[in-house]
This record gives C-alpha cells, sequence and structure tokens, in this order.
C-alpha cells in the first residue's frame, strides 16, 4: 500500500477553540495510482498533503507511507516529492540562483553529484528553463518559481508525489507539458500521485480516482465517471419548431411518449416560431430518449435544427453534489435532535 490513513484527525487551537480540519479520514491508495482530491476552500485538502508531506502532525489516527509509519519523518521524506503551489516560491530561496537552489535540495535528498547535474538539465531544458539556470529566484516570474519548485519534488524520482494546486501561475503550454510527465511518470514508472487542485480539467484530465473533502470529512471515493453519474444529470438540448405549439400539451408529450421532463424551454430569438428546449431523460437511455424525441417532433410536424446529449462536465457534477449536500444539511438542521432521557448513552 502507498499512502494508509487510519481515522486520523487534526484539530487546530485558535484562540482557545478547536477547530476542526480532518475528521476521522480513513483510506488507502495503492501504488500507481493517480488520485484527484476535491473539497471547497477549507475544507482540509491542504492540510491533508501537508500531513502526507510530514509538515504537520495529526491529533489522532495513523498513517502510512510505503509501510512507513508517519514518525519516520526521515525516511518518508527520501520517497516523497511535493508542491504547494499557493506558497511554491516560498520552498526555494530567492538569493540562490536556480541551479544552486535544485543542487542544494537533490543534496538534501540523497541524489549523486552525476545524477543530480544530468536531472537538472533534463528537467530545465524540458520546461523552456534551462537558459534560466544561474538566474536568482527572487528575480523569476511566479510561473517560473512554480516550474522550478516541480522540478525540486521531481529530482529525486518520488515513489509519491503531493501536489496541492501545483500548476497555480503556470501558462498554458507549461500545463500541458507538466500534465503530459505526471502521466508518463505514473505509467512508467509507478509514481503514486495526489493532486489537490481546483482546476476541474485538471482532475478530468489526470486522475482516475476522486476523493471529495467537505469540512474535514470524506464524502465520497470514485472515479471521475461514476461521480458524474450519481450527481450532475445528463441532458439532451434540441432546437426545434411546431405549429400550433402549446406547451402544457408539449410537456404532456415529452412525459408519456419520452419519458422524460422538460426542465428548460425558451424561444429563439432569430428565428420564428423556434424554440430550444432541455430535456431531462427519466425511464430511457439518453440515446433512446433522443430517438423518442426526434420521432415525436416529426409526428407532431415539427422540424429539428438541431439535437445533442450533453453530459456533465466534473465542475457541474461538483457543484451539483455540494447543492445536494446542503439541501440534506438544511434538512437535517431543521429536525432538532429530540430529547432521550438522561440514561439514553448509558
Amino acid at each position: 500500500m502507498s499512502i494508509e490513513l487510519r481515522n486520523v484527525t487534526k484539530i487546530f487551537n485558535k484562540r482557545g477553540l478547536g477547530i476542526t480540519a480532518l475528521n476521522d479520514i480513513s483510506l488507502d491508495i495503492d501504488q500507481g495510482e493517480l488520485v484527484g482530491v476535491l473539497g471547497p476552500n477549507g475544507a482540509g485538502k491542504t492540510t491533508l498533503t501537508k500531513i502526507l508531506s510530514t509538515i504537520l502532525l495529526p491529533t489522532s489516527g495513523e498513517v502510512y507511507l510505503d509501510n512507513i509509519p508517519l514518525k519516520n519523518d526521515r525516511k518518508i521524506r527520501k520517497i516523497i516529492g511535493n508542491v504547494f503551489g499557493e506558497s511554491s516560491g516560498r520552498s526555494l530561496y530567492y538569493r540562490l540562483s536556480v541551479n544552486d537552489n535544485l543542487k542544494f535540495y537533490a543534496t538534501l535528498a540523497g541524489v549523486s553529484k552525476k545524477e543530480t547535474k544530468a536531472r537538472i538539465i533534463s528537467l530545465l531544458k524540458y520546461f523552456d528553463l534551462y537558459s534560466k539556470k544561474d538566474t536568482l529566484v527572487m528575480k523569476l516570474s511566479a510561473g517560473m518559481k512554480t516550474k522550478v519548485a516541480l522540478i525540486r519534488a521531481l529530482l529525486p524520482n518520488p515513489k509519491i508525489l503531493l501536489l496541492d494546486e501545483f500548476s497555480s501561475g503556470l501558462d498554458a503550454v507549461s500545463s500541458v507539458k507538466a500534465h503530459d510527465l505526471l502521466i508518463e511518470l505514473n505509467n512508467e514508472f509507478g509514481t503514486t500521485i495526489l493532486l489537490t487542485s481546483h482546476n476541474f480539467t485538471e482532475h478530468e484530465e489526470l486522475a482516475n480516482r476522486l476523493l471529495l473533502i467537505d469540512k474535514g470529512c470524506l464524502v465520497k471515493d470514485c472515479s471521475p465517471e461514476k461521480f458524474k453519474q450519481i450527481t450532475a444529470k445528463k441532458h439532451i438540448f434540441v432546437s426545434f419548431s411546431v405549429s400550433d405549439f402549446h406547451l402544457p400539451s408539449f410537456k404532456y408529450a415529452i412525459r408519456e411518449s419520452v419519458g422524460a421532463e422538460l426542465s428548460l424551454i425558451e424561444k429563439r430569438a432569430n428565428l420564428r416560431g423556434a424554440f430550444e428546449a432541455r430535456i431531462e431523460p427519466k425511464e430511457f437511455s439518453l440515446n433512446e430518449s433522443i430517438a423518442r424525441l426526434t420521432i415525436l417532433i416529426v409526428q407532431m410536424k415539427g422540424q429539428i435544427y438541431s439535437i445533442a446529449p450533453h453530459s456533465p462536465s466534473l465542475k457541474e457534477s461538483f457543484l451539483a453534489f455540494l447543492s445536494m449536500e446542503n439541501e440534506r444539511k438544511q434538512v437535517e438542521d431543521s429536525f432538532p435532535t429530540p430529547y432521550l432521557g438522561d440514561g439514553y448513552n448509558n
């Protein structure tokens, strides 16, 4: 097992108050998994990454990385690489050059001088930073500092890579290069990667498993596709016209003939007598619903201008899930806990 957490809780004390950042989290991540971590701000994502990076200790619970307990932090630091995007520049020495920074960190990680030189040259060239190797870090742009921080994390060829908003500040080309390199590390070398990001496209392109954390709790653990299936609904978008259009009759026909619900309909501004509608399949698959909808409009002597399925993006699914969770909590909060007597817990 690459990463193991058993009943991990982290409580911060702030002005005498206990703030729970992580609440009894247990999970297993196998070697070679590329796992994305999603959650709103303040959910506990960065706290989790910092615990795995040995920067923080949990208040309670057990953590193992590559079967090494967290208390053996020296051993763990030899097998991990980490990048904290929002503060990646602060993980570098500003008054040292790029090259000197990387050589220093490679030495701390126990990489030989020969390997260090070859890896630094290779990675700097890959990220188009070789011309900046003798430049002081303090003179680099934010995006360049992020790339240097990522190179620093990759120098020891870590077994486990912990990335927290690692791509913040990267331009589009650098992001693609970083993604390609992570995929290669994961596929070719079996590097375990834990990726925390608010970039939903990043999760869709990279992660084969998603962890959703909310208010310190692990509330969902599944594949990105499974997550989209259980949260946001698929739709059919259709642009059409029907003579003698009558909305109540059309809604009834959609329900009875297509086995779906009409969730939205608007007039097309640029075409007289035409409408745009969003249909939510209920009884049949997306493809069968499209076929039934097409037949219905033809039978109504209508004309279809466009018809297309819409599968929800990860962002849509995430927002839908948070909305569902908020509604559930509001329902729970509206029912006060009944008084069960003093002997209830005895």
